[in-house]
């Protein structure tokens, strides 16, 4: 839609959490976003070491996140492109669709502004979509402030032009994940949809019960 504010929070969503939720919410206020697009992604580059839940369970909790919420939308184009998840992909094929007059707004958390510099073309995000950092806490802020700024200094001043007025959840998938193998309850933490999904298909319990997907920089 032309001239229309579209917000982007990529992750691994595995689980999906009210933080999520929440960061999505406080940008789309904050920021007048007409939508929110959530980007699961197939392969994280940073997470190889890591099994993931499968991509269909992944889908199936960002939609009961999703609920009725209609400014929230998934997007699941790196599961659809296969092999690693690259931002700098996922961003070129949204600005080959989407037309010219339309303003994209990523989010990125504080805590990855670390591992920024060593994403694939990183330097030239900041061509593709306004960077939007989520401050996780201020000592990961300013750790990723300053990597950004030593290792990407043409293009730090407008990755770190936008910090998220809005304190966050402290809420982490893994968090959630182990609280589910040490039999302790998430409803704190997720919807409950979410956690009587992962009730239901025993998600978690242990690496052999992930689903089967393989995890997989930005």
């Amino acid at each position: 839609m032309a001239g229309e504010r579209l917000g982007l929070l990529g992750g691994s969503f595995d689980p999906p959490h009210f933080g999520h939720l929440h960061v999505a919410r406080c940008a789309r206020d904050e920021l007048a976003l007409d939508r929110v697009l959530l980007l699961p992604a197939a392969h994280p580059p940073h997470k190889l070491d890591r099994v993931l839940a499968a991509d269909d369970h992944r889908l199936a909790m960002l939609e009961l996140l999703k609920g009725r919420n209609s400014w929230l939308e998934i997007d699941a184009r790196e599961f659809r492109r296969g092999g690693p998840s690259f931002t700098h992909d996922t961003l070129v094929e949204l600005r080959r669709e989407l037309a010219p007059s339309v303003e994209l707004y990523f989010l990125i958390g504080s805590d990855s502004l670390v591992d920024l510099p060593g994403w694939r073309r990183a330097a030239e995000l900041v061509s593709l979509a306004t960077f939007v950092t989520v401050p996780r806490d201020r000592a990961s802020l300013a750790l990723g402030q300053a990597q950004v700024r030593a290792r990407l200094p043409d293009a730090a001043e407008k990755i770190l032009a936008h910090v998220l007025d809005a304190e966050m959840l402290p809420i982490s998938s893994s968090q959630i994940r182990a609280r589910v193998a040490a039999g302790l309850p998430i409803l704190e933490l997720v919807p409950k949809e979410i956690a009587d999904y992962i009730e239901r298909h025993r998600l978690y319990r242990d690496e052999r019960s992930r689903g089967g997907a393989s995890g997989g920089a930005r």
